[in-house]
């Protein structure tokens, strides 16, 4: 990791380029640095986010772009603008709404009695957030990540905050999500998973169990789960009744309805889940007008939780320790996958491969974990040059899914490795249709038209990826390189 990525120091006058002034760090996080700043175009109040991993390609570091030029929604932070900050274009930044607040996680863990509020308060300001995740799902995009820490409140107004994970269904197969703090409020389906389901609908269902998880622990201050492993396993929970006697019935109800574990059984949208939890709310009001939320437990952290949060540190080598030994005791897959897991992450591809060869059963075990394996093990393969072994697990990988995007550029890859560019062209071709403007696609159309001697086309791509990024030292090197040739 380059000290680029690690640290972010403010120039001695404060200013980011020359789009903004630094005024006040307000977070520091392991994903990045969130500044307070005067917008210097039009002196604009605005919070800055700086993502730490500046090495990775824009589209990597981008956060709530569908939100761009959308109209503003009382419930959901807004997002102005996104990219390298000018003139150097050295700093990737996303700029958004300013809104002086604290997290729900805070105020629930603030002083000694937690977050003590009415019932009308909570459910008030849980009715604000089933509003804004309404509003993101209307434009067609999943929030990915909801729980306390992404809500923010200031009196009686909450925020979504934090895109991070939002999703458009057709980019289910292209995005992942790492986040371990997140793991807690995922549904089963998606807990500890490296890559998403197949099914684009379930990326909304999930959205519905966190919320499920949320009011939860709103109103019992614990978590149905306390560790990843029992998340995944959708272990049997407390009713809301059984800890707080006070929860009405029909509250504990939609609570239930919303953390089945078939997300089929879940609530049909959003929408309905808004409309619902109106009659839901008063009725809870009606059975007991005014109610602390009791203090907050101490939760117990197993192998699962310390391990996702060693990979979210980046601490490859521990979280790998630390799932080895679960491994080496229990033989749970689940240990396996993150064991694995980190040892790519880390970069150590043959050592990845080595563990799926001496446990070569782990990967026809059905668990959703397989899937995750096989897809790791594809790329392992890719990244050591193995060809043969790559297209058999790419095999694997397109009986599960489908020919997704994704996959389908995995292929192309293999092809042109094997100098089959014809082939290779015709797959990238139909990528680029279905997919216009995607970098990864269009970079590989430039190699593959370069190799097939059509300099002509492969210009052509090359022009609309330098478009797309236009400060890319590899794009500007091919276009002199092509200029040369045809001089």
């Amino acid at each position: 990791m380059s000290s680029r990525n690690r640290y972010f120091i403010p120039s001695a006058d404060r200013k980011l380029g020359d789009r903004y002034e630094l005024l006040e760090c307000l977070g520091d996080g392991s994903y990045g640095w969130v500044w307070k700043a005067q917008r210097l175009q039009d002196d604009a109040i605005v919070a800055v986010k700086i993502p730490k991993a500046q090495g990775g390609r824009n589209s990597e570091l981008a956060e709530g772009e569908h939100l761009l030029n959308q109209p503003a929604h009382p419930n959901v932070v807004s997002v102005f603008w996104m990219g390298r900050v000018p003139p150097e274009r050295e700093w990737y930044a996303i700029e958004m709404e300013y809104f002086p607040s604290h997290t729900l996680a805070w105020l629930l863990d603030e002083g000694d009695q937690g977050f003590t509020a009415s019932y009308k308060m909570v459910l008030d300001l849980y009715a604000q957030v089933l509003a804004g995740v309404k509003y993101l799902h209307d434009l067609g995009m999943s929030h990915g990540d909801i729980k306390p820490q992404n809500i923010l409140v200031s009196g009686d107004v909450a925020k979504l905050t934090d895109f991070g994970s939002s999703l458009l269904p057709e980019e289910i197969y292209t995005r992942t999500r790492e986040n371990g703090g997140t793991v807690l409020y995922s549904a089963p389906e998606f807990a500890g998973a490296i890559h998403k389901q197949k099914d684009p609908g379930r990326i909304f269902k999930g959205d519905m169990y966190s919320l499920g998880v949320l009011l939860y622990h709103l109103v019992t201050s614990r978590l149905p789960h306390d560790t990843l492993s029992q998340v995944i396993r959708h272990t049997p929970f407390p009713r809301p009744r059984e800890i707080n006697t006070s929860v009405s019935p029909a509250l504990e109800d939609f609570i239930l309805r919303c953390l089945e574990l078939d997300p089929e059984k879940r609530w049909d949208s959003v929408e309905t889940l808004l409309n619902k939890f109106q009659s839901v709310k008063q009725s809870q009001l009606d059975y007991h007008p005014v109610r602390l939320v009791p203090s907050p437990r101490i939760r117990y952290e197993d192998w699962s939780s310390q391990a996702i949060s060693l990979l979210e540190k980046g601490d490859y080598t521990q979280a790998e320790l630390v799932a080895s030994a679960e491994f080496e005791n229990h033989k749970d897959i689940n240990a396996f996958r993150l064991m694995v897991s980190a040892a790519f992450k880390d970069e150590r591809y043959y050592d990845c491969l080595n563990y799926l060869d001496r446990f070569p059963e782990m990967l026809s075990f059905q668990s959703p974990a397989t899937r995750d394996l096989h897809r790791i093990a594809l790329k392992a393969y890719l990244e050591t040059r193995q060809l043969h072994k790559a297209e058999i697990m790419l095999e694997w990988c397109l009986a599960e899914d489908g020919e997704t995007p994704q996959l389908l550029l995995k292929k192309a890859s293999i092809l042109g490795a094997q100098a089959k560019y014809n082939e290779a062209a015709e797959i990238l071709i139909q990528l680029n249709c279905q997919k216009p403007y995607d970098p990864a696609i269009l970079k590989r159309l430039v190699l593959v038209f370069e190799q097939l001697r059509d300099i002509g086309k492969a210009r052509s791509f090359l022009r609309v990826y330098s478009r797309l990024i236009s400060d890319d030292l590899w794009a500007k090197r091919k276009r002199d390189y092509f200029e040369h040739l045809l001089s």
